[in-house]
């Protein structure tokens, strides 16, 4: 399991070690500037033998920059320091000063960085970058030099990915500790580049975390596997609501994504209207002809009989989320009297009730998220971690979807899903994985559990398809790749 961490956290478990435990800070900071450059040692040697400069600010960060420039210089690369303060104090200071007691040379620019280290802010800051600190920042990203960022580029709020101004935009980010919710967010994720987490030794006193980063070995129990002797109707029945004339693939891949997540029996609920466009439906799924032209029409109670769960959204609204007022109001009363598990997507999040009757799991794209909580979808990623708390606060488990898929549950830390390549940018992909979401509910898995290890197999099979081909992937892609991700997963177990 990995971590994130607040910046405030992050600088909490720093003064714990300092003070608490009385590891001089310059030891973290020696620590801490090794890491950043044997990873430039590995990564970019190249550019580092033409020349680095190390842009330091007066901070901790730039305390990191004069020791990260004297290990360079220790390894035989020209290095010169661009300091933008005439003095640094504390741990900084000394820094600061053994680098100029090595002899390391001083500019004022970035003339002949074939490299650029950028030490200037760290998590620390808490206003816009103005004046001569903006033009520095600036002048970074006009230069083709590729930049390693220390901690987090600088201008970044470490919180939520905000720009806070102007921040530097990095080739590679070396983070210590932790990683950072803003190295997740928008549009701190494309800022950041290349990111790897450097152990400081921070963890001596358990720092605090705001969110987890699963790994492949802590989610591979959660997959549930038939034992021998078994038969359908223990793999679950998953009854999905989805589909309309103009929509009615929607249904089919949220069928074809729940029969590759190993549901037993899976029956599908359409409106009549959307039947002849339904050749493609895989002949594994029981259909209920519902209403008399392209919108469904309330089930009666009998079709819950025998069901273990239940799948809302998919294509049901056309596109227009056109849903009748007899249906809202019939999915509402699912939401909050139905003691079976249901997953909300796509057109019936309009329909969340008040109160949950049983498992409930919501799988909102920003857009949709934004509509819920009454905001815009820019709000939306502007702060991601909050936005999906805000969401499970009304009693659910939900499931943000977009880059680094967020999982939030009431009384748990948010989960980060670090799966899913470029090939799951297509229309149906969502639709995909929701039907595998209500396929692992009706297997039995808790609804956490179902939407951490369901988003991770569902982004690992666009990473697979993606490291195969660059372009042309269709959803229905994903959900025949499925039974090889899982397969991929099982064996961490």
């Amino acid at each position: 399991m990995r971590w994130v961490s607040s910046g405030s956290q992050m600088r909490e478990a720093d003064r714990k070690v300092t003070e608490d435990i009385g590891v001089p800070g310059v030891c973290l900071m020696e620590t801490a500037a090794r890491a950043v450059a044997f990873s430039i040692r590995k990564h970019h040697p190249a550019r580092a033998r033409c020349g680095v400069v190390v842009v330091c600010g007066s901070g901790n960060n730039g305390g990191d920059g004069y020791a990260i420039a004297r290990w360079l210089d220790g390894f035989g690369y020209p290095v010169s320091i661009w300091s933008l303060s005439p003095k640094s104090d504390g741990d900084a200071g000394i820094m600061r000063k053994a680098a100029l007691n090595c002899g390391l040379s001083t500019v004022s620019g970035l003339e002949g960085a074939a490299l650029i280290v950028d030490a200037i802010f760290g998590t620390g800051l808490s206003r816009d970058v103005e004046g001569a600190y903006a033009d520095v920042l600036a002048a970074i990203n006009d230069h083709p030099a590729p930049v390693v960022s220390v901690d987090i580029p600088s201008g970044l709020n470490a919180d939520t990915g905000e720009v806070m101004g102007v921040a530097v935009k990095a080739t590679r980010t070396l983070t210590f500790g932790h990683y950072k919710p803003g190295i997740l967010g928008e549009p701190g994720v494309d800022l950041s580049g290349i990111v790897e987490v450097a152990d400081i030794g921070l963890n001596a006193v358990r720092a605090e975390a705001a969110a987890e980063i699963p790994d492949p070995e802590d989610l591979a129990h959660l997959w549930p596997v038939r034992k021998s002797g078994d038969h359908k109707n223990r793999s679950g029945h998953l009854l999905v609501l989805a589909g309309s004339r103009s929509m009615a693939g929607a249904a089919i891949l949220a069928c074809e994504g729940a029969l590759a997540a190993g549901v037993g029996l899976i029956t599908l609920a359409v409106p009549r209207g959307a039947i002849p466009r339904m050749s493609a439906l895989p002949p594994e799924v029981m259909v209920i002809e519902s209403g008399t032209g392209d919108r469904l029409e309330p089930l009666p109670e009998s079709a819950l009989a025998g069901r273990t769960a239940l799948l809302a959204g998919p294509g049901l609204g056309g596109g227009f989320g056109d849903l009748g007022r007899p249906v809202r109001e019939w999915l509402k009363g699912l939401w909050e009297t139905c003691s079976l598990p249901i997953v909300f997507d796509a057109d019936a999040l309009t329909c969340m009730g008040q109160m949950a009757g049983g498992p409930r799991l919501i799988t909102p794209h920003p857009g949709e998220a934004g509509r819920i909580l009454g905001c815009s979808a820019s709000d939306i990623q502007r702060e991601r971690f909050n936005a999906v708390q805000r969401l499970s606060s009304k009693g659910c488990v939900a499931v943000l979807k977009g880059r680094h898929t967020l999982v939030s549950a009431p009384g748990h830390l948010v989960s980060v899903n670090m799966t899913g390549g470029q090939a799951l940018a297509t229309g149906g992909s969502g639709d995909v994985l929701a039907g595998m979401l209500g396929a692992l509910l009706a297997r039995g898995v808790d609804a956490r559990d179902a939407a951490r290890v369901g988003t991770h197999v569902h982004g690992r099979s666009g990473d697979r398809l993606w490291s195969r081909r660059a372009g042309g992937w269709r959803a229905s892609d994903i959900s025949q790749d499925v039974p090889e991700a899982v397969q991929e997963l099982m064996d961490f177990g």
